[in-house]
């Protein structure tokens, strides 16, 4: 599923990610970020570039590093948000239906590690990723092995990409086509973790299933515990398919959908977890959705292609949130933001969508203020931004960015 100067339109905030629910001052900054992007076409390969991000640098904004994988075309996806302490990340072509994992220890100096195809033989189409307090990966895949049908899985991954546990996703309350993990986190002090499913889908002509649900599991073993239906307000499609569930650093949970929903999520200790909807951010058409988010202390940061631009809630209250400010880009340029990453520091927001561009934001965490960072540009430009080509100076079409040293 799926900015000339720029509007940024902060709200008054009256108090003060899903990177990291608590920002975190890192002994080493994160100093680049990690940009996964596809080619236009048949000639270029898929590739994993990696981007100055250190403002105070003389390459600021510039491709300073670059791996090619065996795909082309195959579709860059999702990725982890950030890279791991010892220099991992993980992440998916999806047509290839094969994930890469990255060592960036070297940071200028990336190599593919690994490439994987699914897990245990009976789950395939990994889609998104998250770190376990273990520095293992947690992998959503999106359905069964083989052809893009039946339900996918969790599965726990180690440092090399092996597989550590595995289950297949199921419940009495629903069937296979149900089953479709498309992203997840872990709940934070528990061994459990939140599931959201949706399907990712395989071409513009496929037809979809309403899941409308999340499923809390277990990770310690690996087993799906229970459904929680995402219930409808009775006005729009705002409870059908997940796009990021997160915590914040009060330890609420939370999920939104790609129909502009936000819920909160409850009774994630028990039996019998249930899901509110607190929030309908504008837009909620399959031309305006809204797509990944993450947290910042006690803030939701969500694309919203409506706008277009991000929006930031205040969640510190998670039965009542609050817009505090939001980014407005040129719609025209920068269409359809869809990616959201946080740096560890929760003051640099990288923003990617509907073409070969990536923007950088500025995030103040104690107020919730976001603006462009208009420093961050193509050299000769004044207009912020940057315009994503292969070392060899072919376009590419950015998805995903993660943070790292």
């Amino acid at each position: 599923m799926r900015p000339v100067v720029l509007l940024a339109a902060a709200l008054a905030a009256c108090t003060p990610a899903a990177d990291a629910p608590v920002p975190e001052v890192a002994s080493v900054p994160d100093r680049h970020a990690y940009v996964w992007a596809g080619g236009m076409d048949s000639t270029v390969a898929d590739q994993l570039l990696v981007v100055d991000a250190d403002s105070a640098s003389a390459t600021y904004g510039q491709v300073v590093g670059s791996v090619e994988v065996g795909t082309r075309m195959g579709v860059p996806h999702h990725l982890e948000r950030r890279v791991s302490a010892d220099g991992r990340l993980l992440a998916n072509t999806w047509v290839a239906n094969t994930s890469w994992l990255f060592d960036v220890s070297s940071p200028r100096a990336p190599t593919v590690h690994a490439s994987l195809k699914g897990a245990s033989g009976n789950m395939a189409w990994a889609h998104d990723f998250a770190r376990l307090p273990s520095g293992n990966i947690l992998v959503a895949y999106n359905a069964g092995p083989g052809e893009y049908v039946g339900a996918g899985g969790l599965a726990e991954l180690n440092r090399d990409g092996a597989v550590v546990q595995s289950a297949v996703a199921k419940s009495s309350e629903a069937g296979d086509t149900a089953m479709t993990p498309y992203t997840v986190h872990p709940v934070p002090g528990r061994d459990r973790a939140l599931v959201g499913l949706g399907e990712m889908g395989m071409g513009p002509d496929y037809r979809y299933h309403e899941t409308s649900a999340l499923q809390l599991w277990s990770t310690a073993p690996l087993a799906p515990l229970a459904l929680i239906p995402l219930p409808a307000n009775g006005k729009d499609r705002g409870h059908v398919a997940t796009s990021t569930v997160a915590p914040t650093a009060n330890g609420a949970m939370f999920a939104n959908t790609f129909y502009c929903g936000l819920y909160h999520v409850n009774g994630l200790d028990g039996d019998t977890p249930s899901a509110t909807r607190v929030f309908t951010f504008p837009g909620g058409t399959d031309e305006t959705l809204c797509s990944v988010a993450t947290t910042v202390g006690n803030y939701w940061i969500q694309a919203v292609a409506a706008l277009p631009g991000v929006m930031v809630l205040d969640v510190s209250d998670p039965t009542s949130p609050r817009e505090v400010a939001r980014l407005v880009v040129d719609g025209a340029r920068f269409a359809k933001p869809h990616w959201v990453a946080v740096n560890r520091s929760g003051t640099r927001i990288a923003i990617t969508g509907d073409g070969p561009w990536v923007l950088m934001a500025r995030f103040d965490p104690a107020t919730g203020a976001i603006a462009l960072d208009s420093t961050f540009r193509d050299a000769g430009s004044s207009i912020p931004g940057i315009m994503v080509h292969a070392p060899n100076g072919a376009m590419l079409h950015p998805h995903g960015v993660a943070w790292g040293p």
